[in-house]
């Protein structure tokens, strides 16, 4: 049986194992050209002291930061000399393993709500060119294991609204905790929660108990993400955490005094970031894709866009400091709405050679910057923030490999 399903779809399975190469390819080719940010300097050094000393496993909450990026660092830095003895690839490579689930993910995703395997192919192949991926896949930084929490939690909230299944209530319970225990951000998971009453199939004789069974699955995936988030307590350093965060957003009591003094500084910047990413004509396709399911089935438009919208809005109005990053897991509903859009017109569209102009136009800025930033970091079309934190200014670690080599050598001498 195993052997006839592959002969029947041998090019699926080729097509897919293609995607795979050229994904670790992308990810892995050049992986220490980008020199070490601070940021993974600090994360890294965290992994290694906590390797040395066990009581040292929470030590990223000292600087109120969650611990689960450290703890996956701990096996590969612990056998990095497979990797040839380098912290930062090691570090990196834990990126790389995060950003291809969240490949996975997207293809997934794409199969079951298209119904279709194009469909699944599509999310893989928008995920692998978009460069806003690529860059923070080949870094040791958070967000890479956040947008795979973050697709896989979409992922498992919509079939939770869909099927109002027990499975899929926990399933998910555990992928918000996971979320806590990475960034803060994920608290917006469970704002969003309600979300899913937009989706869920209504049934006009059992309303009531339909809403009944969607609140308790609601509370268990509420209840089970507090028990993973709630691990942190075993640290006397948990507070701060929310220390932390307000060096990062307002507090109410901050926002209220002046509530619209930083909103529309904040929106123009994130949006100018996300165009220097996405460049204009994914974007516009992206619109496209939304306007097109909105009128297709407004619910389905509305919570896909809500889980845009909504942490797009709280970061402009109170946001205290932020970067391009923190724009990354924002992306996850807009892939998934233009995969639809895309494997929709595939399906209908009869004048294919219109399709494939289109499809050219939008990725041919992806794959130059894609490329760019594989072989040439410093003429890619970074938005200027990351640039200067990556590549031009002060966080960026030009020049360190060069004097661990000099110290190294003047170590042997004197």
């Amino acid at each position: 049986m195993k052997k006839g399903f592959v002969i029947k779809h041998w090019y699926l399975i080729l097509l897919g194992l293609l995607v795979t190469g050229v994904y670790f390819v992308s990810r892995i080719l050049h992986l220490g050209l980008i020199p070490i940010f601070t940021d993974e300097a600090i994360y890294l050094r965290w992994a290694q002291i906590a390797i040395s000393d066990p009581r040292w496993r929470f030590i990223s909450l000292i600087d109120g930061k969650q611990p689960l990026l450290i703890w996956l660092f701990l096996p590969v830095l612990k056998y990095n000399s497979l990797v040839g003895g380098d912290p930062l690839i090691a570090g990196r490579l834990v990126s790389v393993i995060c950003g291809f689930l969240s490949l996975c993910g997207f293809a997934l995703f794409g199969t079951y709500k298209t119904r279709k395997f194009a469909g699944g192919m599509i999310g893989a192949l928008l995920y692998l060119i978009i460069p806003f991926y690529l860059v923070y896949d080949r870094l040791a930084l958070y967000e890479s294991l956040f947008v795979c929490i973050s697709i896989w939690t979409f992922f498992s909230m919509y079939i939770m609204g869909k099927t109002l299944r027990l499975d899929s209530a926990l399933i998910t319970g555990t992928l918000v905790g996971f979320g806590l225990l990475t960034k803060s951000y994920a608290n917006f998971f469970l704002i969003l929660l309600p979300t899913t009453l937009l989706i869920v199939p209504w049934k006009k004789v059992h309303i009531s108990a339909t809403f009944f069974r969607w609140l308790g699955l609601a509370l268990i995936v509420v209840i089970q993400s507090q028990i993973y988030a709630n691990i942190m307590r075993l640290s006397e350093y948990r507070h701060i955490l929310g220390q932390k965060n307000l060096q990062f957003i307002y507090s109410f009591s901050e926002f209220f005094s002046h509530p619209l003094q930083n909103a529309w500084g904040n929106a123009y910047g994130l949006l100018l970031w996300l165009v220097g990413y996405l460049t204009q004509p994914l974007l516009l396709a992206v619109i496209a894709a939304l306007i097109w399911l909105l009128k297709k089935d407004w619910r389905e438009g509305i919570y896909f866009i809500s889980w845009f919208f909504v942490p797009f809005t709280a970061l402009a109005f109170f946001g205290k400091v932020i970067y391009p990053r923190f724009l990354l897991f924002m992306l996850t509903p807009l892939v998934i709405i233009l995969t639809l859009f895309i494997t929709e017109k595939i399906s209908s569209m009869k004048k294919k050679m219109i399709l494939g102009i289109v499809a050219i136009i939008i990725s041919v800025p992806l794959l130059i910057f894609d490329y760019q930033m594989i072989f040439q970091p410093i003429k890619a079309p970074l938005p200027s923030a990351d640039r200067k934190q990556f590549l031009t200014d002060w966080p960026s670690g030009y020049g360190i490999s060069e004097i661990v080599s000099f110290l190294e050598n003047e170590s042997k001498k004197k």
